[in-house]
C-alpha cells in the first residue's frame, strides 16, 4: 500500500513538473506577442521575467524531487532484490570443462533465472509508472546492475571456457536491459565487456594485441592496474607472465 502510494506521488510529482514547465511555456509565447505591440511598459517587462523565472525554480524543484523519489526507489526497493540474485553468480563455477560447458548450455545456470527476476520485478514498477519515470527507474537499474555484476565477477575464477562462458551470459543480459530501456546500455557495460574480453584470451601476452597502439578504435575503460587483476582471475595464467605485461 505505502509503495504503490509513493509510485502514485512520483506520477503526480511528474505531471506537476511538466505542467508547470507548459505554462511558463505558454505565458512566454503569448505575452512575448503583447509585449512587441508595445502592450505593458518596462516594470510589467520586468515583473512578468520575474514571474517566468519563478515557475522555473518550481519546475525544477519538481523535478529534483522526482530525482531523489526515484534514487531511493532504487535503493530501498530493487537494490535489496538484486543483489542477492547477482550474488548467486558465485555459486556457480566459471572453471569449468568441455562438458560443463555443454551443459550450461542445455541448462543456464545463472543468467536466464535472472533475467526473468528482473523481469518480473520491473513488470511491477511498469504498471504503476508512467513512461517517462519508468525509463529514468530502469536506467538507475541498469546501472546497479553493471557496478553490482563487475563486484561478483572481481570474486570468482576463471578459465578459458568460463570466460567464454560468462562473455556469453553478459551477451544475453546486454541484449534483454536493452530491449527494456531507451538508454545507451553498451556504455554502462563497456567495463564489464572489456573483463569479459580479457577473460576470453588463450595467453596473458595476447592482451598486448588490444592494448595501447594496438587498441584502434576501442577506448579502455580499464586501467593497466585493473587489467591485471582481471587477468590474474584466469586461474590457468601465470602470475610472473601478467607481472611482466608492459601495460
Amino acid at each position: 500500500e505505502a509503495k504503490l502510494s509513493f509510485l502514485v506521488t512520483l506520477n503526480n510529482v511528474e505531471v506537476c513538473s511538466e505542467n508547470i514547465s507548459t505554462l511558463k511555456k505558454t505565458l512566454e509565447s503569448d505575452c512575448t506577442k503583447l509585449f512587441s505591440q508595445g502592450i505593458g511598459g518596462e516594470q510589467a517587462q520586468a515583473k512578468f521575467d520575474s514571474c517566468l523565472s519563478d515557475l522555473a525554480a518550481v519546475s525544477n524543484k519538481f523535478r529534483d524531487l522526482l530525482q531523489e523519489g526515484l534514487t531511493e526507489l532504487n535503493s530501498t526497493a530493487i537494490k535489496p532484490q538484486v543483489q542477492p540474485w547477482i550474488n548467486t553468480f558465485l555459486s556457480v563455477s566459471h572453471n569449468i570443462e568441455e562438458e560443463e560447458f555443454n551443459d550450461y548450455e542445455a541448462n543456464d545456470p545463472w543468467v536466464q533465472q535472472f533475467i526473468l527476476n528482473l523481469e518480473q520485478q520491473m513488470a511491477e514498477f511498469k504498471a504503476s509508472l508512467s513512461p517517462v519515470i519508468y525509463d529514468s527507474l530502469t536506467g538507475l537499474m541498469t546501472s546497479l546492475v553493471a557496478v553490482e555484476l563487475e563486484r561478483v565477477v572481481l570474486k570468482s575464477t576463471f578459465n578459458r571456457l568460463g570466460g567464454l562462458q560468462f562473455d556469453k551470459e553478459l551477451r544475453s543480459l546486454i541484449a534483454y536491459l536493452t530491449t527494456v530501456t531507451t538508454w545507451t546500455i553498451r556504455d554502462k557495460f563497456a567495463r564489464l565487456s572489456q573483463m569479459a574480453t580479457i577473460l576470453n584470451l588463450e595467453r596473458v601476452t595476447e592482451i598486448l594485441d588490444y592494448w595501447g597502439a594496438n587498441s584502434g578504435p576501442l577506448t579502455w575503460r580499464l586501467t593497466p592496474a585493473e587489467v591485471r587483476q582481471v587477468l590474474a582471475l584466469r586461474m590457468d595464467f601465470r602470475s610472473e607472465d601478467i607481472k611482466r605485461l608492459r601495460l
